[in-house]
């Protein structure tokens, strides 16, 4: 991949591991997926930030309608990979079984780390975002 390609997933994904982080903290400071989810607005705020994060002028462009399929995606994605899950009514609920390591901390961790070094994003997660059968892909 080509290094402008690579930077701009690394901006993306950090825009919006970062995203879901500050839109789920807030001013308070949750334990979990539900209580990150409990003022209403998380899928709202996310989907703002990310896109804002993929609009025109980066190397990977998106219509509305695919920014609006990717985000959702990611969302979701992202959400359920560190032990939520998005119920249909739009709340968010923590995994009784999620897997070890995988859990709302891990993913704060994620976003601590990511804020230290930009470019050191866990290929399955750059894997998840923007590789095959990814949600890029499967916005496009």
């Amino acid at each position: 991949m080509e290094r402008r390609n690579r930077s701009r997933i690394v901006l993306v994904v950090i825009l919006l591991v970062v995203a879901l982080v500050g839109t789920a903290c807030g001013s308070n400071n949750p334990g979990s997926w539900e209580e990150a989810g409990d003022d209403g607005n998380l899928f709202e705020n996310f989907q703002k930030a990310c896109n804002e994060a993929n609009l025109e002028g980066g190397e990977i462009e998106l219509t509305d309608a695919e920014r609006a399929v990717y985000c959702e995606c990611a969302f979701a994605e992202l959400v359920e990979y560190y032990g939520g899950e998005v119920m249909a009514n739009g709340q968010i609920s923590d995994v009784v079984d999620a897997i070890e390591g995988r859990n709302f901390e891990a993913f704060k961790d994620l976003e601590s780390d990511l804020r230290s070094d930009p470019e050191d994003i866990p290929s399955d997660i750059e894997a998840m975002l923007t590789g095959k059968g990814g949600c890029l892909e499967q916005a496009t």
